[in-house]
Parts: structure tokens; C-alpha cells; sequence
């Protein structure tokens, strides 16, 4: 079972400006996930869909929540269920989507071993038309290839 978190985001002066940016960009190289996730999807004709996101795992919530305050975008926090070989309560933060693109606009100039990934995660979210919705004719094929090719691409990179 995964509990959801309720944290306010607010401007943390602790670290000011850039500074803030380069210190969470520094974590999120270390202990952070940027992927495409493949979902199941009733309403889509394929079956499935395509999703940026970017994961923050950790065993202290206050470090998760001091990120969340640095780059001032809100995501999703949730206290996963420990398990009996777990010593330690564990938390991940979860940005999805436009906000998983914000976060990785905000980060990228100060990313290093996930530069690569973050540019590629942009270069997705920007050419896919992932926010277009397409009715009953679903998206075209040749944008679904394209999607397909990101998602694999980004895979390959980890």
C-alpha cells in the first residue's frame, strides 16, 4: 500500500537561486529515475500510453521535501509500505508529465550524469504532442512510431 503525502511547496531561501537549482539537480543525478513509462490504457487503441516522468527515491522525507522546496514545483509525495526485509520507511516523489518537463527545463543546464536523458525527455515531451488529444481515430501511427522511438531510446540510456 502507498500512502500520499500532503506537502505545500514553498520557495526555500536556505539555498537561493541557482544554487538551490544545482544542489537538487545534484540529487536528482544521484538518487532520481527520468524515464518514459509505458502504461495500460482502456481508451487508448494501441492499449497502452506513453508518460515523462522523473522519480526521487529516498529514506528521509525531509530530504524529498527540501527538493520539492528548492525547484518550487510541486509533485506527488508518497510514503511506500515497508517491507519485512526493509529497515527503513521509504519515500518517492513523483513528477509527471508537464510538470516532470518543468522540473527538467529547471534542471537541465545543472545536470551532469543525466544531461543526456533530461535532453532527450524534453526533445519527447516537445515533439510528441503528448498534451494533443485525438478523438476516436486515436493518435497517428506515425506519432505513436515516434513515441515508441523516444520510449525505447531513453530506456537504452539507463
Amino acid at each position: 500500500m502507498t500512502i500520499r503525502i500532503k506537502h505545500t511547496t514553498t520557495k526555500h531561501q536556505r539555498l537561493p537561486g541557482n544554487l538551490g537549482l544545482s544542489y537538487a539537480a545534484g540529487m536528482l543525478d544521484g538518487e532520481g529515475c527520468i524515464c518514459i513509462a509505458k502504461t495500460r490504457s482502456a481508451q487508448s487503441k494501441n492499449g497502452y500510453n506513453y508518460r515523462l516522468r522523473v522519480i526521487a527515491s529516498q529514506n528521509h522525507l525531509r530530504t524529498l521535501t527540501d527538493f520539492q522546496d528548492l525547484v518550487g514545483i510541486e509533485g506527488l509525495l508518497y510514503q511506500i509500505t515497508r517491507s519485512p526485509q526493509a529497515h527503513r520507511d521509504q519515500f518517492q516523489l513523483i513528477y509527471d508529465g508537464d510538470k516532470a518537463a518543468e522540473l527538467l527545463s529547471a534542471l537541465q543546464p545543472y545536470l551532469g550524469r543525466k544531461q543526456s536523458e533530461a535532453v532527450v525527455a524534453l526533445q519527447y515531451q516537445s515533439a510528441c504532442e503528448v498534451n494533443r488529444r485525438f478523438g476516436r481515430a486515436g493518435c497517428p501511427d506515425s506519432l505513436w512510431k515516434l513515441r515508441e522511438s523516444y520510449y525505447r531510446k531513453l530506456r537504452s540510456m539507463k
